[in-house]
């Protein structure tokens, strides 16, 4: 099912606000105190001022004040749950709600920005911080899906589906998701959690009211990158629930949401000097780093460890973890990644320079934004490109698309994010200290196969491909290799038993899967390890009861997910009991990795 190997390695306003709500956030017994004192206030102040006026006048102050704390009292203790969904971060309070998850109460704190809205003059530019704000934010809500197309080639076909956007797709995306296991504050008493409710306590809720394992250094945090080629994806995927996974493993797990396609991956400086930050490219990976910097100033906020945060994610979300654990930029930030089914040496993970500047001249074109004027009055140019409508170029973008796995919008070696090519910036790369979990699954291959070549295959059967198709196929995957590798390649990957025109299907799909992932996976975690990192290696082999695609197409391209994140755990999902058993033994693993490399 899956196996593991080792590879052994030698003070704002709101600020001020909060404080004041710390203060005053007490409970009725410590009301009936203000109230006495209150009016102790009113005994004494009025008889102090001898003019019948001032007497009133100071009464009515005192009044009004008391009728404040009331209020602002109410606001923190009407269920004896409220004040514990608040939390104080650096850019203001946040308000989540709490669930109850397999026994286990997990505070959910969804649609935290972190950043400006990326629009108007922001379109294509890195991302600023979030302005900070000063009432409680809801943070109960979803947040908006980046900007792209949906996936329809199968309509109503819920295996599809599951990976398109669940929230409205907008340009104002960039918010953070947290998951946050909570915890009684303390073990006697008369409270909410059967705690006596003090002072103290109170200010712990602006803390969460959470107690880690160690409470001098707090619970360990898993930050989750989504995939989808650097074209599409959203953390606030159904698969990406992470309420399981926070309360079974008692840990805090945060995902957010990037920029994707042109919005992220717009690559233009070379070619406009002197206005490079008008489109610099790899605007997707800054979001991406100002979320996970957001979320280590925020961590102890939460109950969390700064010090113990994980990278995680799949695909382009693996890459994106490679990435960061690599740039200069975001060097040392994180120094634990487990990495699935991506890595930035794969082909389809990062593009040069050049080719990302070739990709961004037809889009300019594709927008009619006269691309001859780029280099005389790029202002202009980019004004343009800022006032055409977003689903344009989400339409647009897609003309650069050409071949499997060959998408307009990658990681580009622009000289700053990433400033060599992936594999020359590991070989002097000082990994020590480093933990990596690092795989692939067994048919990585089989789903892009389908989508690219949906005239030969059909989704739910096995396809009998003649040997003409089969070389049509592999030549124009490999159109970019030499005659003599191609060959080569079509060689190993023909199959000399059992139904040739089946096994030609399969064989396809392997060379697809390994070419795209497995190949560079393993190159790649043998190059970690030989840089000092510890590396974890697993192989998922299992394909789930519940798949919806067709037999043929074996363990799919991200089935491993759900057993990571823990949802054959909930017993109202419909997995066999050795498939329940299994993902809890995985996600056993991924805490594990979390809390001790």
């Amino acid at each position: 099912m899956m196996a593991f190997t080792t590879l052994s390695s030698g003070g704002s306003p709101s600020i001020l606000l909060s404080s004041y709500f710390t203060d005053v956030s007490t409970t009725a017994t410590a009301t009936a105190t203000t109230t006495a004192a209150a009016a102790a206030a009113a005994a004494t102040i009025s008889p102090a001022f001898p003019s019948r006026s001032l007497t009133c006048f100071s009464y009515h102050i005192v009044r009004a004040l008391f009728t404040v704390l009331v209020l602002v009292q109410h606001m923190f203790t009407v269920s004896g749950i409220t004040d514990r969904l608040i939390v104080q971060t650096t850019s203001g309070p946040v308000r989540g709600r709490a669930v109850t998850v397999q026994g286990r109460e997990v505070h959910v704190f969804t649609g935290i920005p972190y950043a400006k809205p990326p629009v108007d003059d922001l379109r294509f530019r890195k991302p600023v911080p979030a302005e900070p704000w000063h009432g409680v934010l809801d943070a109960t809500k979803l947040p908006a899906t980046c900007v792209q197309e949906r996936y329809e080639y199968f309509p109503g076909f819920s295996g599809e589906e599951i990976w398109n956007p669940n929230t409205n797709v907008s340009e104002d995306c960039l918010f953070i998701n947290i998951w946050a296991p909570a915890k009684a504050r303390i073990r006697h008493g008369r409270g909410a959690n059967g705690g006596e409710h003090t002072a103290k306590n109170d200010q712990d809720h602006m803390q969460h009211g959470l107690i880690a394992q160690n409470s001098s250094s707090g619970l360990p945090i898993l930050i989750w990158i989504y995939g989808g080629g650097f074209m599409t994806g959203s953390a606030t995927l159904d698969i990406y629930n992470a309420d399981i996974m926070s309360a079974v493993g008692n840990v805090i797990v945060a995902s957010f949401q990037y920029r994707v396609g042109a919005f992220g991956f717009l690559h233009l400086s070379p070619v406009m000097p002197g206005f490079e930050e008008e489109a610099p490219g790899n605007v997707g990976l800054w979001d991406q780093a100002l979320a996970i910097r957001w979320l280590k100033e925020n961590a102890r906020a939460f109950g969390g460890n700064p010090d113990w945060m994980t990278l995680f994610g799949e695909s382009a979300g693996s890459s994106s973890v490679n990435a960061q654990l690599m740039s200069p930029v975001t060097r040392g930030l994180v120094k634990r990644g487990m990495m699935q089914s991506g890595t930035m040496n794969a082909p389809w993970s990062h593009m040069t320079s050049e080719k990302a500047v070739e990709i961004g001249k037809s889009l300019i074109n594709d927008c009619n934004c006269n691309v001859s004027l780029l280099t005389e009055n790029p202002q202009a140019v980019m004004a343009c490109m800022r006032a055409v409508d977003a689903k344009t170029i989400s339409v647009q973008q897609w003309n650069s698309y050409s071949g499997i796995l060959s998408f307009p919008s990658a990681p580009t070696i622009d000289g700053a994010f990433l400033p060599a090519d992936p594999m020359t910036l590991l070989k002097t790369a000082d990994l020590s200290g480093y933990d990596i979990m690092i795989g692939n699954v067994k048919d990585e291959g089989t789903y892009f196969l389908l989508y690219d070549f949906i005239d030969y295959f059909d989704k739910d059967e096995a396809t009998s491909l003649p040997r003409d198709k089969y070389l049509e196929i592999m030549n124009n995957i490999f159109n970019k290799a030499t005659q003599a590798e191609r060959e080569a390649i079509i060689f190993q990957y023909t199959s000399w038993e059992g139904n040739p025109g089946y096994q030609n299907q399969q064989q396809i799909g392997k060379a697809v899967g390994d070419h795209f992932f497995t190949c560079p996976t393993n190159e790649y975690a043998q190059a970690l390890a030989e840089r000092g990192a510890a590396v974890h290696y697993y192989y998922f082999t299992h394909r789930t009861s519940t798949s919806l695609w067709g037999e043929w197409m074996g363990v799919l391209h991200g089935d491993e997910i759900e057993y990571f994140f823990g949802q054959p755990l909930n017993t109202s999902l419909q997995y066999r009991p050795v498939e329940r058993e299994l993902g809890k033994r995985m996600l056993n693993s991924v805490i594990e990795f979390a809390k001790t490399g």
